[in-house]
């Protein structure tokens, strides 16, 4: 294992922990999960109130639920009497915040770490400014606002041992207190290279295969689409986009719970629009992206800050300045060329549960000198 061949003075045990309703922070804990599983046992635990979100289920590591009772289940965790426990939090969002602050007196030998892969408070106030009726129901009071999200990861930050982040751009949005740090990209499993064949489909085709928002640059999709009948457009059913029209013969929906190198294999080309210039949209990290690199499928997307570190020369930029009928040809180019092949050699060497890993480890073995 990675701890192995790291000189830490400890072994570690996780307890990786995201709310149990919110589909980004348990998405993103089960991301954290199979990295820290590279390294020691791991558990993951889904908190707050509510059923634990459903797509938990589509993943191979198990998800825990933490009930009203969760001090009692938290001292009832299994430990090693030879190593140190790891808790390791996803997005800090209230009330996660309760919790962090009891681990640090109840168990003051554990470790914490605080992961932040979003600028929620940023995402927040956009979402805020987008409406009066928006800002009534984020309100300051609301757990999800942008000042109740930075008062409780200001309050984990006071007991964290150490930070993670998507990417090291997003690390530039909070203080620069938070250290020490690491940057903990969004993993996939390698399941293997599922290329496709330059040619194997009759037409060209291009989609964006996850939740889709019109007014952040997706609405581009569909207009691709019903300029260019040569170009198949491919999503998930209840994509966000509405649904086809009778004109529509070339857009193919897909069942939301087909496996993800499943539906990659039907895409030539992933188109991955971004045009929100705040600072939560700039500095999300796409999962689309990560699973497109995975499957070796040639990426053009907005050259936010995020995608263009995390991708680097292994992506097209989709200028804004571009004309639809010039995406249209960049979709034909990219469909008939080679930049899939170095999208999956920057998945092999970033974006796997071991490649990130090591980041993890080296982050330990700087939280473990400073003990």
């Amino acid at each position: 294992m990675l701890a192995d061949e790291k000189a830490h003075d400890h072994a570690f045990d996780f307890v990786v922990i995201g709310h149990a309703i919110d589909s980004n922070a348990l998405g993103r804990a089960i991301s954290m999960a199979m990295v820290a599983e590279a390294i020691g046992p791991t558990r993951l635990l889904a908190f707050g109130d509510g059923p634990i979100w459903k797509g938990a289920s589509q993943f191979q590591i198990d998800t825990e639920g933490l009930t009203k009772k969760w001090k009692k289940e938290l001292a009832a965790l299994p430990k090693r009497s030879s190593s140190r426990t790891v808790f390791w939090l996803a997005k800090g969002i209230s009330p996660v915040d309760r919790l962090a602050t009891y681990i640090s007196r109840a168990v003051p030998d554990a470790l914490i770490i605080l992961d932040l892969d979003d600028d929620d408070a940023g995402l927040a106030e956009a979402f805020t400014r987008q409406s009066l009726i928006n800002k009534l129901k984020l309100n300051p009071v609301r757990r999800g606002s942008a000042r109740r999200i930075r008062q409780a990861q200001a309050r984990i930050a006071r007991v964290a041992h150490g930070f993670t982040f998507s990417s090291n751009s997003l690390a530039t949005v909070y203080p620069k207190s938070f250290q020490p740090s690491a940057r903990i990209p969004h993993v996939r499993e390698d399941i293997g290279d599922h290329s496709k064949e330059l040619g194997s489909t009759p037409r060209v085709t291009f989609g964006s295969l996850g939740t889709l928002r019109p007014h952040k640059g997706s609405g581009l999709l569909l207009e691709l689409m019903r300029q260019n009948k040569d170009l198949t457009l491919v999503t998930f059913a209840n994509c966000g986009l509405g649904k086809p029209e009778s004109t529509d013969e070339n857009w193919i929906e897909l069942p939301p719970n087909m496996p993800l190198h499943e539906a990659y294999s039907q895409v030539d080309v992933s188109l991955i629009p971004i045009t929100d210039d705040g600072p939560g949209a700039q500095f999300q990290l796409p999962a689309k992206l990560v699973d497109s690199m995975r499957s070796s499928v040639p990426v053009l997307a907005s050259p936010t800050p995020a995608i263009d570190e995390i991708a680097s020369e292994a992506y097209t930029p989709l200028q804004t300045s571009l004309s639809p009928s010039a995406v249209a040809e960049q979709i034909r180019t990219l469909a008939n060329g080679h930049s899939g092949r170095l999208a999956r050699q920057r998945f092999e060497a970033l974006l796997t549960p071991v490649a990130a890993a090591g980041q993890l480890s080296s982050l330990l073995s700087v939280i473990d000198s400073r003990q």
